[in-house]
């Protein structure tokens, strides 16, 4: 059937049925077989149905594959994974944080300190020092007067590891823990801030050189000097007068921050003058004859009455008492000790166990001016250096 309604060519309506164009003549059967398949109705619009449901469904194909059920197992499966890596993470790290406090941590570090304090290990100790005063330098000479504390009174240095471990500060406010850069930017590194200090000397001697522990400080410049000495570190020191024949000398602990008000006298009494002078005139008698024949010291054991009286020495015996008690470890509270002075300012003592049966433990001798000490060797029947 023709539908056809108008000429293809002129445009013009046609009669329904007309084989040829009733204005133009143009051949309609020609028309109708180049455009019947695409224009009826019926014939076109199931085609384009046909194609938009199978548009549809590889549409909903292509969302199933893509949103569908294996598509969430696999994103599921994939947090499970990144979640236990994140545990295994978190594990290794406690327990690389544990090893390390164990190995290298606060604790052990203070640890470390304190062996290298009983042990004399004076270089390392002075390289986890710090001071709060620029004008010491430390080393391993600086430290030297606290291992000399360190070492007869060990009590002390137990006392010091429990306060830093607890508080980071000594008892004393003397050394206190302080963060001296990181390990890895995350482990601290730990040293010990030293408060220095400044005790007072004073001298009724002019023109005398005040020393501790034999390094010169300064030289007084009248009778009635006092000089305020420091920074000095933190321990045992024997102040005494050099240069003159006014002697004096005094042995302290310097070992908190109270003894920053510490008066250390130096006062030189006449009459140990006079008792020196006199001394010396019965050495200079003597030396002829100890330079022939030396006396050595024995092994017997010495009856309690042959010990020194503290009280009854002066001030360069208790110095050489003082002396060889912290160059040879003798706790004076645990040791008897007799003293004599077999050359000009050189001391010879004895020390003996103040307990038991008082045993000879050893004998010594201490050159006061060249800070020399030596140990009497009972096999060769000689002093041998120290």
């Amino acid at each position: 059937m023709n539908l056809m309604k108008e000429c293809p060519n002129c445009h013009q309506p046609v009669t329904p049925g007309s084989t040829f164009c009733d204005h133009c003549g143009y051949d309609l059967r020609q028309a109708q077989s180049t455009v019947a398949p695409d224009a009826t109705p019926e014939t076109a619009e199931p085609h384009r149905r046909r194609n938009g449901k199978g548009n549809r469904r590889k549409l909903l194909k292509f969302r199933k594959k893509k949103t569908g059920k294996p598509a969430k197992k696999g994103r599921w499966f994939k947090r499970i994974i990144w979640s236990v890596i994140a545990i295994a993470g978190v594990i290794v790290l406690i327990l690389a944080l544990s090893f390390y406090n164990k190995q290298a941590g606060k604790d052990k570090q203070i640890d470390n300190m304190a062996d290298m304090i009983t042990g004399n290990q004076s270089d390392d100790l002075a390289k986890v020092l710090l001071s709060d005063n620029p004008n010491l330098k430390i080393d391993g000479d600086t430290v030297q007067p606290f291992l000399t504390y360190a070492r007869t009174h060990p009590k002390y240095i137990d006392s010091m590891k429990a306060s830093l471990k607890q508080s980071g500060e000594t008892t004393d406010q003397i050394f206190k823990l302080v963060t001296d850069g990181h390990n890895f930017l995350i482990f601290p590194i730990y040293k010990l801030r030293v408060t220095t200090l400044h005790p007072t000397v004073a001298t009724n001697v002019d023109n005398a050189t005040i020393v501790a522990n034999g390094v010169d400080l300064v030289t007084s410049k009248s009778d009635h000097y006092v000089y305020k000495a420091g920074p000095l570190f933190p321990g045992h020191y024997k102040f005494k007068l050099s240069g003159s024949r006014s002697k004096a000398s005094q042995s302290v602990n310097l070992i908190s921050n109270g003894d920053n008000d510490r008066q250390i006298d130096l006062i030189a009494k006449s009459l140990k003058a006079e008792k020196s002078s006199s001394n010396d005139s019965d050495s200079n008698n003597d030396n002829a004859t100890n330079n022939s024949q030396i006396q050595q010291p024995t092994g017997d054991n010495t009856k309690a009455s042959d010990y020194t009286d503290q009280d009854d020495v002066d001030d360069d015996q208790q110095d050489a008492i003082d002396a060889v008690s912290d160059e040879f470890d003798y706790p004076e509270d645990d040791f008897d000790f007799k003293v004599s002075e077999p050359y000009t300012d050189v001391y010879q003592v004895k020390v003996y166990d103040n307990a038991n049966d008082h045993s000879l433990f050893g004998t010594y001798r201490y050159d006061d001016i060249h800070n020399v000490y030596s140990e009497y060797n009972t096999d060769t029947g000689k002093f041998d250096p120290a």
